[in-house]
């Protein structure tokens, strides 16, 4: 990825390219990927869905479980704990026996 030099610094997206900040740095890539219409339309996107369904719910409840440590996690804490607490969440959901999505 780019780095952006100068004094402007831009955030969004302009023809093609992507700006954005990442650990405070100013950083540039070109605009790609699928239309979400076609993700959220097309069958061959199914399993697609399903692993974006299943990912917020595990963010959904490691937001919950964060909230209910939050004093403890500000003093604790470190800058990938919402990661770390997502995953977790994410590897109780997998051993489930529900359906999928």
């Amino acid at each position: 990825m780019a780095k952006q030099k100068g004094i402007i610094k831009l955030k969004g997206s302009i023809g093609g390219m992507t700006f954005y900040e990442r650990n405070r740095k100013n950083l540039i890539r070109t605009t790609g990927g699928v239309e979400k219409s076609r993700i959220e339309k097309d069958p061959a996107f199914k399993r697609t869905r399903e692993n974006m369904s299943e990912f917020g719910g595990s963010a959904k409840v490691g937001k919950a479980f964060r909230m209910g440590f939050v004093s403890v996690i500000k003093t604790m804490g470190s800058v990938n704990i919402v990661g770390k607490i997502t995953a977790l969440m994410r590897r109780i959901n997998a051993n489930g026996a529900g359906v999928r999505g």
